[in-house]
């Protein structure tokens, strides 16, 4: 057994045990580890895949790398691309109209193994063990806390610790052993995906094509390499258990597309069914599930990733919080109503997309036709489907929801004035990096919002004026507002009163950041 992980093994209780060590689990992982929480990942596999399922992140999920400031490694490694498709139709959706909401108005190419090397490399900088060919067989909890039973190079070994986070999969053994229900439909139709080098590609970086057929997708992965997916009338009645051929899929693109690209040496190939489930709560006790532990639906659109790593901002904060003791366990029961309402979206989401690419019938084709000319002559149907996919119109329930800002994501905002341990913030991410809550006074310090005093471990307060144009109506008298570690808003003010926006921040202080707070 590792140094670092032996006291958790039988012995010192952790505070949090994460069992999947993808995107999703190491995301996590770093949240808590921000928060100050002894976390140990375990991972299953020796080593990471070599090829990458997932590829798309969304402006949303960048914006939560740039809150914690590690935006610039994927940015660095990824290719921007200024639009999306709907439904693999030819007429895509062009994130430009995301500007001014967000800094980054684009799709994210980056293998999921980057990804993952760059959140690992992360972890181990924290000190945060990844436990590699650890198999857990079973989850187990009482009023103290849990037992994660497993089976490692070492022999079987049991780790202990306050709760444990399912990021294990749509098999997740901690849902099963949690005895949450995974309600949906199973695999009836597949289709085929694969990562292929290719000597006659298409111009263009990304290309969706909408045939009678079926539908054809492709996108430079760079070095000569491209993702492909055939959604092949076809062959969509083929078993997922039936392993794909390269021949089957060379085969599959010419007959959707006329032209295989010239494609040669598969990397990967895989046989994709179109199974739809979400956990029907994502907590039990002490166990929580989160990523496709919690919800697997087919990746039209390439959301999944993004919903389990934007799972896991929502879940570290709060758990983080509970384990620190100055936030009761209560506030674990958001998790659940805030998350399973988004999940359940993008399950709808991918139901209705697959139901367009995969609809073999006369009604089918001529739906498909319909909904191309949509989105061709309807700009704000492009605009409302691209809010939905970057995930910028989350707007979580409850909370003071007297201002209309409440409960939204906050865009990083060009700051003036503001400062942080003395050192200028010139946006407001800069302000959420150690996942704490934020009050701002954007009157610039005229406020005197009070100092953080005993809660400063978990509350920055900062002072400053908007640098630029207010981006929505909404923003255009507020005066102060919190901030959750998440990015979004706990409350906000347009009170032009000094002493009454006061009390009221010092009330949505105590109801967040107090222990005996229910929030």
């Amino acid at each position: 057994m590792r140094e670092d992980a032996k006291g958790v093994e039988g012995g010192r209780m952790a505070g949090v045990v994460i069992v999947g060590g993808g995107p999703v689990g190491l995301w996590l992982a770093a949240e808590l580890s921000t928060a100050g929480i002894e976390v140990v990942v375990l991972e299953q596999l020796a080593q990471r895949l070599p090829y990458s399922k997932a590829l798309t992140v969304y402006p949303r999920t960048l914006e939560q790398f740039a809150m914690r400031g590690l935006v610039d490694p994927l940015l660095k490694e990824g290719l921007p691309v200024p639009s999306s498709h709907f439904a693999l139709l030819d007429n895509r959706l062009d994130f430009s109209v995301l500007q001014p909401q967000t800094r980054y108005p684009f799709t994210l190419f980056l293998p999921q193994v980057r990804t993952e090397v760059l959140l690992e490399e992360h972890l181990a900088a924290r000190g945060v063990p990844v436990l590699r060919q650890h198999t857990v067989v079973g989850v187990t909890q009482d009023e103290r806390g849990v037992a994660v039973d497993a089976e490692t190079p070492y022999g079987s070994a049991t780790f202990r610790a306050r709760y444990v986070v399912g990021c294990d999969g749509g098999a997740s053994v901690v849902r099963k052993s949690a005895g949450i229900e995974f309600a949906g439909t199973p695999t009836t139709q597949t289709t085929l995906v694969g990562d292929v080098e290719a000597t006659r590609p298409p111009e263009a970086r990304a290309l969706t094509l909408n045939r009678p057929n079926g539908s054809f997708y492709l996108v430079s992965l760079g070095e000569g390499r491209f993702r492909m997916a055939s959604i092949d009338h076809a062959l969509l009645d083929v078993s997922k258990d039936q392993p794909p051929t390269f021949a089957e899929f060379r085969d599959s693109v010419r007959r959707v597309t006329g032209t295989d690209y010239g494609m040669r040496t598969p990397i990967w190939l895989s046989r994709v069914g179109n199974a739809t489930m979400q956990a029907l709560s994502y907590r039990n006790g002490r166990v929580l599930l989160a990523g496709d532990a919690a919800h697997i639906h087919t990746p039209m659109g390439g959301q999944g990733l993004n919903l389990g790593l934007q799972d896991a901002t929502n879940l570290g904060w709060k758990l983080g919080a509970v384990v620190n003791g100055w936030a009761p366990e209560e506030i674990l029961d958001t998790y659940q109503a805030e998350r399973h309402p988004v999940g359940e979206r993008v399950v709808e989401d991918t139901l209705a997309q697959y139901a367009l690419v995969a609809n073999v019938t006369r009604e089918g084709r001529a739906l498909r036709a319909r909904f191309n000319e949509l989105l061709a002559t309807h700009p704000s149907l492009t605009r409302e489907l691209s809010i939905r996919l970057a995930a910028l119109d989350i707007v979580y329930p409850g909370g003071d929801a007297d201002h209309p800002l409440t409960g939204r994501r906050v865009p990083d905002l060009d700051l003036e004035g503001a400062t942080l341990e003395g050192a200028p913030v010139p946006s407001l991410f800069g302000l959420l990096r150690g996942a704490r809550f934020v009050l701002l006074d954007l009157t610039g310090g005229d406020l005197g919002l009070p100092a953080a005093g005993e809660r400063s471990g978990r509350l920055e307060v900062a002072a400053g004026r908007l640098a630029e144009e207010r981006p929505e109506p909404e923003w255009a008298k507020v005066r102060a507002l919190l901030i959750r570690p998440d990015g979004h808003v706990a409350w906000a003010s347009d009170d032009p009163g000094n002493d009454t926006v006061v009390e009221a921040a010092g009330q949505a202080i105590r109801r967040w950041l107090d222990p005996a707070a229910v929030s």
